[in-house]
């Protein structure tokens, strides 16, 4: 996870914070709902 920008941080650089930080939460997402999706279809 990227570290949150400092208090004194600029506009440019907070948006380029959530920008990333948003990217990264939703690989994870993706990547756990890929992970769920294969470890049922070894249930079945």
């Amino acid at each position: 996870m990227v570290d949150r920008p400092d208090e004194d941080a600029s506009a440019a650089e907070i948006a380029r914070w959530m920008e990333e930080d948003f990217g990264e939460a939703l690989a994870e997402g993706i990547e756990q709902a890929t992970e769920e999706d294969e470890d049922d279809e070894h249930d079945e």
